[in-house]
């Protein structure tokens, strides 16, 4: 019996994915703007109906997630809004009248001649 190796070929590989360089054609405003040239109102509106709709027609499954949805935004905007503003938006409500910790000090240091008793 004789083994023989077969010879492995080594080809290179494609790059997966968008080539270097390519630009994201894509965009969230293409697409609410074909949204709104398709429908005739605006993606914003057509939200509203939305929620509308599932609350007249009593389905709580689509109700909650545009609820889920709708509150998302609300809070990312928010939380966009309060990191950009530098703190000015924000009130500081507390006034610490006294030291947190008033027992707690610098211990006064004295110097020890080694030779005095």
């Amino acid at each position: 019996m004789s083994q023989t190796k077969k010879s492995l070929k080594t080809t290179t590989a494609k790059p997966l994915g968008r080539p270097v360089g390519a630009k994201n054609t894509v965009t969230s405003e293409k697409i609410l703007h074909q949204i709104a040239l398709q429908t005739g109102k605006s993606f914003p509106r057509l939200l509203a109906e939305g929620y509308h709709a599932s609350i007249l027609a009593c389905d709580f499954a689509a109700r909650l997630a545009y609820e889920k949805l709708i509150l998302s935004k609300v809070v990312a905007d928010k939380h966009t809004m309060d990191v950009t503003s530098g703190g000015q938006s924000l009130i500081n409500n507390f006034n610490f009248q006294k030291a947190e910790l008033p027992d707690w000090s610098e211990p006064k240091m004295k110097i020890i001649n080694a030779n005095s008793e």
